[in-house]
């Protein structure tokens, strides 16, 4: 029982010095500077996924771009093959026609 109530008191006069640390102007200082470092910090990393998400996009424009290019080479490519091979069908019919 004794114990209990050294506990008990050691616990009120932490929780009372604790009370009064945090209610003082060094402790208060010290927890604005704290919380404005980490505004800093968390204005940095917003920034840095800013940028990240800018470029993100940019690559992704880029690429959309080639793959519209390289469909339109291929679909070129394919309308060559293509003639060509008319070109080769009428060749043959007018051989066979003599």
């Amino acid at each position: 029982m004794n114990k209990k109530l050294i506990n008990l008191g050691v616990g009120l006069v932490v929780g009372a010095l604790g009370g009064k640390v945090l209610a003082s102007q060094t402790a208060k200082k010290i927890a604005v500077s704290t919380v404005a470092g980490g505004l800093k910090v968390k204005d940095e990393i917003d920034k840095t996924i800013e940028n990240v998400k800018v470029s993100t996009e940019d690559i992704i424009a880029e690429a959309k771009v080639k793959k519209a290019e390289d469909e339109k080479k291929e679909a070129e490519r394919k309308a060559q093959l293509d003639i060509e091979k008319v070109a080769e069908a009428e060749a043959e019919e007018e051989v066979e026609a003599k």
